[in-house]
């Protein structure tokens, strides 16, 4: 059995690959077996936990987690499987640790234990959607000021990007990979989704080694989830430092968002 996972990147063009796969979904399931971020959410809620947790007891749980939802699913040998949720490396990156994703390799470790649930081999390649650093935090950055949360995110770009450059995309990939020797890992960065024939999309149809006639039938996307206008992203963070209620500051939120065409962006959506 062959699985491609993909995990992100969070804010590197995680949501169009996934709006390809779904729009898609028709002429992929033939071919492979689909599982987008809502059919896989409890495992992503065990991946969480695990994130503040992190102990033994969370990680078992990963795997445990995966292993019950792989077991819902009506598989074989043969069966390719394309998975994109990129919650299940963990929360949004917010700074708040010296590297992006600091438990990653041991997330990706408990849930490669998952597939132990088959009688036949299984192998495992991981996806990483990458992007230019600065890029990457600027919407990182304007991702927490537009999201509606509880606490208000207040912190100025400047500030976000000194803590956020401690350890860069770059220097985490290597992590990864010097921690999951064996695992094979392949990058695709977002600047060169444009030059592919189905941009975000084109990783997932490599993978499956389609034809030239198979792959006509199948329909590009356009990117989705794009940060407003850095202006819009500033007017959001002042209207976040305000002190107003939670109710409130939504609705301001959206009338601003809804002026720009813009979307909001819900405590539940890590996208």
């Amino acid at each position: 059995m062959q699985v491609f996972l993909h995990l992100g990147f969070h804010k590197t063009g995680t949501s169009s690959a996934q709006m390809f796969l779904h729009e898609n979904r028709e002429l992929i399931w033939p071919r492979a077996a689909l599982v987008l971020p809502g059919r896989i959410r409890e495992v992503a809620h065990a991946v969480f936990a695990h994130h503040y947790d992190r102990d033994a007891t969370s990680l078992a749980a990963i795997t445990a987690a995966m292993r019950a939802f792989l077991g819902t699913m009506t598989l074989g040998p043969n069966r390719r499987i394309l998975i994109s949720s990129e919650n299940l490396l963990g929360p949004m990156p917010r700074g708040v640790t010296p590297a992006p994703y600091p438990d990653a390799a041991a997330i990706l470790r408990a849930l490669i234990a998952g597939f132990a649930h088959f009688d036949w081999p299984v192998q495992v390649t991981l996806y990483l959607s990458t992007r230019a650093q600065g890029p990457w935090v600027d919407s990182l950055w304007a991702h927490q000021v537009r999201k509606d949360q509880p606490i208000p995110f207040t912190e100025d770009l400047e500030s976000f990007r000194a803590r956020m450059n401690r350890v860069s995309q770059g220097e985490q990939l290597d992590i990864l990979r010097r921690n999951l020797a064996g695992v094979k890992l392949v990058t695709q960065d977002l600047s060169g989704f444009d030059g592919l024939p189905f941009g975000a999309g084109q990783p997932f149809l490599d993978f499956l080694a389609l034809t030239p006639e198979q792959r006509a039938a199948f329909q590009p996307v356009f990117r989705r989830n794009v940060s407003p206008p850095r202006a819009v992203t500033e007017a959001l963070l002042a209207l976040n430092r305000q002190g107003l209620g939670e109710a409130e500051l939504a609705a301001a939120k959206r009338a601003l968002l809804a002026e720009a065409g813009a979307e909001t962006m819900s405590e539940e959506d890590e996208a």
